[in-house]
């Protein structure tokens, strides 16, 4: 079976050593979806340095493609966009290990999706660019991550007659849910107002640490319902974590 060159752009997600010199790198591709690549010297002698391969990294890539083979490899591999502020924030840099997790469990997988890839593709760059308001970037993130998974919640919304929000319909329902995934008062009526907040918008959603904390861990909660392998998300804690601890000005 030949084997095809194809350029590709890249997002970085996941680096595994294969040796002392080696490594096998997982980059969610614009052509291909999730793929595979060896990477034979990138730590020693080799045009492709491993240095590159940084978490959600944007590349772009020259490919080898043959059918049905789990591991594939690269030509050619170059920086598309250069982070600027991400490396020197490390508020930036706790998001964008959580936006890693998250994407390496629920969104990308062996298929292609250009709008799911350019939906990311966009929020990287914009997160390095924004340069203030960004400590709810994530929630954003996530809510709108759902639209390209296929559970956006419905925008029904009514203090007087749907104020529960239940995870498994995907909807605001009137009275509270036989089952434990739903949320109520106040915090539905905060899920809702996310709904409409863009990366932009969302300075508007003033929030303590403890609301954000609750509306993040509903999130999760929501993706859970939704997604299988989202049990195990550890990296949520430590952003809640570092917020609390260095940032309190913006949490409380």
């Amino acid at each position: 079976m030949a084997i095809e060159l194809y350029k590709t752009r890249g997002i970085v997600l996941r680096n595994i050593n294969y040796s002392d010199t080696s490594i096998i790198t997982t980059i969610y591709t614009e052509l291909f979806g999730l793929q595979s690549y060896m990477l034979k010297g990138a730590k020693k002698k080799s045009p492709i340095k491993a240095t590159i391969f940084q978490p959600l990294a944007l590349l772009e890539l020259v490919v080898y493609k043959k059918e049905k083979k789990h591991i594939q490899f690269l030509k050619e591999a170059n920086v598309e966009y250069f982070f600027t502020s991400v490396p020197n924030n490390p508020v930036k840099i706790s998001i964008l290990f959580f936006l890693n997790e998250v994407l390496l469990k629920s969104a990308c997988g062996e298929e292609k999706n250009t709008e799911l890839f350019s939906f990311i593709h966009h929020s990287l760059k914009t997160l390095d660019s924004m340069k203030e308001n960004f400590v709810n970037f994530h929630l954003v993130f996530l809510i709108r991550l759902t639209k390209h998974l296929g559970f956006f919640p419905r925008e029904n919304f009514s203090e007087i007659s749907t104020s529960v929000f239940d995870m498994c319909e995907g909807k605001f329902v009137q009275a509270i849910p036989s089952h434990a995934e739903f949320i109520s008062l106040p915090e539905s009526k905060l899920f809702y107002k996310l709904l409409s907040c863009d990366y932009h918008s969302v300075s508007n959603l003033f929030l303590t640490h403890s609301q954000r904390k609750k509306l993040l861990n509903n999130l999760l909660l929501f993706y859970r319902v939704h997604i299988r392998g989202m049990e195990n998300i550890l990296s949520h804690e430590i952003l809640s974590q570092f917020f609390a601890n260095n940032h309190p000005s913006v949490c409380d």
